[in-house]
């Protein structure tokens, strides 16, 4: 049998072939039933070899290739051969040819098992990472899973906090469920209490702070970041990182981009771009740059030690505030 899994969803690749390795019946003999191997230095022949091994006390032998298809892409000998050792794969053999990226319609491998899907001999996946809408019903699903309710705005706050990696998702509304002892729904505040991403919210606050010309709470903010161990030049860069999203925002708006195109131009989750447009009225395109051009040379006057770190951050706040 042969599987062909594809797509940007690393999380849901590693599931499927964890479904498959439980077929595979005593979790015992499984292991011993399955093996992965590294398709950017496998040769055909060698693949052949462990094809042709016979399962010990199972259906079936696993066997796992990841990244072949794309290291053989324009080589016509190599794909080939790769067709050869496919066209005497045994039926006790679930081969998984694992890639991280969809393969283009013309890849001979693909064809194959497109052909061999119509007779039930081959089977392809594409896993493909949720986004937008899409994410913020998969963490209310995942929570479900969990056995715990999520309101929509924690749920959308740690789509923006935590993006599109679904293992790192996972662990944090993990954290999330046994924080709220699965006793009662996970609410933003227990997100920004949390988890760690949610420390960018408190820089993009602070910045709203120096916006409205607050600079005690700008302050206040920045202290609790540094109370809660975030190193100065952690926090600096945070800073850079959400002053050039909003120059780069406020750019594309004056050129008529609209906040679904700027989103998709500068790949950030819809959410963040939303909060960020909010935010850039609150600037003029001078007073960014001017902001944006203060941070890099305090960059280097933290990085080469003229003052400390934390005393700089709090002149700076209080400066950009006034």
């Amino acid at each position: 049998m042969l599987y062909v899994f594809q797509g940007d969803d690393e999380y849901g690749r590693t599931a499927a072939v964890n479904e498959l390795k439980a077929k595979l019946g005593d979790p015992a003999t499984a292991g011993m039933n399955t093996v992965i191997l590294d398709g950017r230095k496998l040769r055909p022949e060698d693949l052949a070899r462990h094809c042709r091994a016979l399962p010990f006390m199972a259906p079936a032998r696993l066997v796992v290739v990841r990244g072949l298809l794309e290291r053989i892409r324009g080589h016509p000998e190599q794909q080939k051969r790769l067709l050869r050792v496919l066209d005497g794969l045994p039926d006790t053999t679930w081969l998984v040819l694992e890639e991280k990226s969809p393969l283009p319609p013309h890849d001979p491998v693909l064809k194959l098992a497109k052909k061999w899907e119509r007779s039930g001999r081959a089977r392809i996946l594409t896993f493909e990472n949720p986004k937008g809408a899409a994410l913020i019903r998969w963490i209310e699903q995942k929570a479900d899973e969990e056995g715990v309710a999520i309101t929509p705005e924690a749920a959308q706050e740690l789509a923006a906090c935590v993006g599109e990696n679904l293992r790192l998702m996972e662990q944090e509304l993990d954290k999330l469920a046994a924080y709220v002892d699965w006793s009662r729904p996970i609410t933003l505040e227990d997100v920004n209490a949390l988890v760690s991403y949610s420390r960018e919210a408190t820089v993009f606050a602070m910045l709203d702070a120096i916006g409205a010309g607050n600079a005690s709470g700008a302050l206040r903010l920045l202290r609790d970041l540094l109370e809660k161990g975030e190193h100065p030049l952690r926090i600096l860069a945070m800073v850079v990182r959400q002053v050039r999203i909003l120059i780069l925002v406020k750019y594309l708006l004056a050129r008529g981009r609209s906040a679904r195109q700027i989103a998709g131009r500068l790949k950030l989750h819809p959410y963040v771009v939303d909060k960020a447009i909010r935010q850039s009225r609150k600037f003029s395109m001078r007073r960014l740059q001017a902001i944006y051009r203060r941070l890099l040379e305090v960059d280097v006057e933290v990085k080469t030690g003229q003052i400390e770190g934390p005393v700089l951050l709090e002149l700076l706040v209080t400066a950009l505030s006034t």
